[in-house]
């Protein structure tokens, strides 16, 4: 049986052309960004579905105002990212809300006006979102810029012709204007969903949306998963888990919701409940970027390196240009050994992100491994310029220092870390070896006691409070 939806096309405009342009890679990277961006947004919004393309996207959603918003947001956005020189690909963006029907064991959805949706996208103007006179028909109209386009005969279309309308903005003020009573749970939520991304995410304001959407319908499964973002960046994760599970016994198959109350399981050393809702997500969407690198994160954490490596693999295929994932990719890489990748993925990572001072700490620590410490010692350095209160890297520069004889910067740094981290044993135990390599008996052994006092377990704290021989 069919739905009644808003379904959404995007596509990059000359893509195919521009791949014998530009170098593949950088194409690559250039869609990955893309399609990061379009599916978060999506997510944001709600969307009930999603397929990719190759180029571009088809969404569907439950209402035309919710399409027409994403579609103009997603505009914005891409219009405004930073492309780093790369080739500049206009976005097409086409909406009509007609009936559509879910193939069996979620393969997909079928219909007419997926097909509809299809040709408006493909005569849209770049950077324009074209819809249909049925999408006019459903949307609060003074809250949007529109004109009407062309007249144009569609293949496939039941109509011999059919009026495109370039939808152009939406009059943000005039939303926020409606009174509060006349508000219904959608043009709550819309309101909430259109402070992301600005000074008012995460304040009580975008709140206050979420709860009267709930108030007025407490199934709306997309504001129980925006609410519950909003109440762990907020630092209440108890009441954040409540509505990711409001969210999921709404709709189980949500992957947003299984992905996002993965992450806050995750920190909340829920591991095997962790686990199970990021399999989930992915089930439900094998591509999901987000999924396989939080369940990367979490595979890494647990020691199953192999199967952490699949998913940050997995991750960076869909997003090449992810710092981050080369970063934590490039610490399961130098732990399973594969020493000379994880050295590439180090490289890839301050390439992107040059001002990224935990992997130049964690570069440095391979360096270390293999004994460049000039090298080490050079992105400690970077570490610390970028993050001067960076604990773990004073105390390791700190060592470097110490064992080729610098003592007084050694103790400058030394001193740093342990003023960062005063609950550090090996901070304690190194600056120890340096008061005893400076004759200093008395502060060392105070420094030793202190560390064997925080980590009683570890023999070489014990060992260290012997009198030297």
């Amino acid at each position: 049986m069919g739905s009644y939806v808003a379904v959404v096309f995007s596509d990059l405009e000359r893509h195919s052309q521009a791949w014998s342009r530009v170098p593949r890679d950088e194409m690559v990277a250039t869609i990955g960004e893309y399609r990061y961006l379009a599916e978060s947004l999506a997510g944001q919004y709600g969307a009930l579905y999603r397929e990719w393309a190759g180029d571009g996207h088809m969404f569907l959603f439950e209402s035309a105002d919710t399409a027409v918003q994403f579609g103009l947001r997603l505009l914005e956005r891409w219009g405004k990212r930073e492309d780093g020189g790369r080739e500049p690909l206009a976005l097409r963006v086409g909406c009509h809300f007609g009936e559509c029907t879910p193939m069996d064991e979620g393969e997909g959805w079928i219909g007419r006006a997926n097909a509809i949706a299809k040709r408006t996208e493909s005569e849209a103007s770049p950077n324009s979102l074209f819809v249909t006179e049925s999408v006019l028909d459903l949307i609060d109209l003074p809250l949007y810029s529109f004109e009407e386009s062309a007249t144009l005969v569609l293949k496939g279309d039941y109509l011999p012709k059919r009026t495109l309308y370039r939808v152009s903005d939406l009059d943000r003020r005039a939303l926020e204007a409606k009174s509060k009573e006349e508000l219904n749970a959608e043009e709550w939520f819309l309101r909430g969903v259109a402070l992301i991304g600005t000074e008012r995410e995460n304040s009580p304001e975008e709140e206050e949306c979420y709860r009267e959407a709930l108030r007025l319908r407490a199934d709306y499964a997309e504001a129980h998963n925006n609410l519950a973002i909003l109440l762990r960046a907020c630092g209440s994760p108890g009441e954040a888990a409540t509505h990711y599970q409001e969210a999921l016994r709404i709709r189980p198959d949500y992957p947003e919701a299984h992905a996002n109350y993965a992450a806050l399981l995750t920190a909340r050393g829920s591991r095997a409940g962790a686990a199970e809702h990021f399999e989930e997500a992915l089930r439900l969407r094998d591509d999901y970027v987000d999924a396989h690198s939080g369940y990367a994160n979490l595979l890494a954490e647990r020691g199953d390196r192999a199967e952490a490596a699949e998913h940050y693999q997995e991750a960076l295929g869909l997003r090449p240009d992810w710092p981050e994932v080369h970063s934590n990719y490039a610490i399961v890489l130098e732990d399973l050994g594969r020493r000379t990748e994880a050295a590439e993925h180090y490289r890839e990572a301050l390439r992107l992100r040059p001002d990224y001072p935990e992997a130049h700490y964690n570069y440095a620590l391979l360096f270390e491994g293999e004994g460049d410490a000039p090298s080490a010692e050079a992105h400690y350095r970077e570490a610390l310029r970028l993050w001067p209160e960076y604990g773990e890297a004073h105390n390791n520069l700190a060592a470097l220092l110490h064992v080729r004889g610098a003592l007084d910067e050694a103790e400058v740094h030394y001193r740093e870390a342990l003023r960062l981290r005063p609950e550090d044993p090996e901070v304690h135990y190194n600056y120890a070896l340096l008061c005893r390599s400076r004759g200093d008996e008395e502060e060392a052994q105070r420094q030793l006691r202190t560390a064997r006092d925080l980590a009683p377990e570890a023999p070489v704290f014990r060992s260290a409070l012997e009198p030297p021989v």
